[in-house]
């Protein structure tokens, strides 16, 4: 017997297909402009809204799969842990390593960028969901999720330094950094998967890998 689709899975589909198109777009013609000098002062101002919105729609998408209210507060904590986190890293160099923020995201309060939190508290949504298909130990899938996105910071890294999104004060990347935000990852992963907050998205997989291709393709381009 054929199954049928009802209205409201067919309208939830819809919204994500062309969210899911908009990412795939948004990081391929990044990736493209980041490679093409004469438009390449432009991407650099267009790099938080540009943010803002993509993180935006993942969100939109997110919610109105899973309709769980306590993402919100989920996401208060997670931006304002990891904002912070930040904040602590940049002024005294022992969280992370000593590094700054460059002008390529302007829109800073206390020399860290707003969007930066926003972006790493997706990623770890997005880390999560993927952990979940390994193992459905909470503490584990936690710690997953967190070795993930420290692997995911490595081909960030390079081209962040090269976009002057920020700097390090030494020649190398320290090790400190990755094993810091693993750690960050970790805490913020913990209520999720601890509490069994519904997330899952398939947009939300769409955007860690569009985004991860975005980077390791400038990795060989820049």
């Amino acid at each position: 017997m054929l199954s049928k689709t009802s209205p409201e899975s067919g309208s939830q589909q819809l919204p994500d297909h062309w969210i899911s198109y908009f990412l795939l777009f948004a990081f391929a013609s990044g990736s493209l402009a980041h490679l093409w000098p004469a438009i390449l002062p432009v991407t650099r101002y267009t790099t938080d809204p540009l943010l803002l919105v993509i993180n935006g729609l993942v969100l939109f998408a997110i919610y109105r799969r899973n309709q769980d209210n306590r993402l919100w507060y989920w996401l208060f904590a997670a931006y304002w842990l990891t904002f912070f986190t930040e904040v602590a890293g940049v002024m005294t160099g022992a969280v992370f390593g000593e590094y700054a923020y460059g002008a390529t995201m302007r829109w800073q309060w206390l020399n860290v960028p707003f969007v930066i939190a926003l972006n790493w508290a997706m990623l770890t949504l997005a880390g999560n969901q993927l952990a979940l298909r390994i193992t459905r130990n909470p503490w584990l899938a936690a710690a997953l999720a967190g070795a993930l996105l420290a692997l995911y910071d490595v081909a960030i890294e390079p081209v962040a330094i090269a976009l002057d999104y920020w700097n390090w004060a030494s020649a190398e990347v320290p090790l400190q950094n990755y094993l810091a935000w693993a750690g960050v990852a970790f805490l913020i992963s913990l209520p999720l998967q601890l509490l069994r907050i519904r997330f899952q998205s398939p947009v939300l997989i769409i955007y860690f890998f569009a985004q991860l291709v975005f980077f390791l393709i400038l990795n060989l381009g820049l």
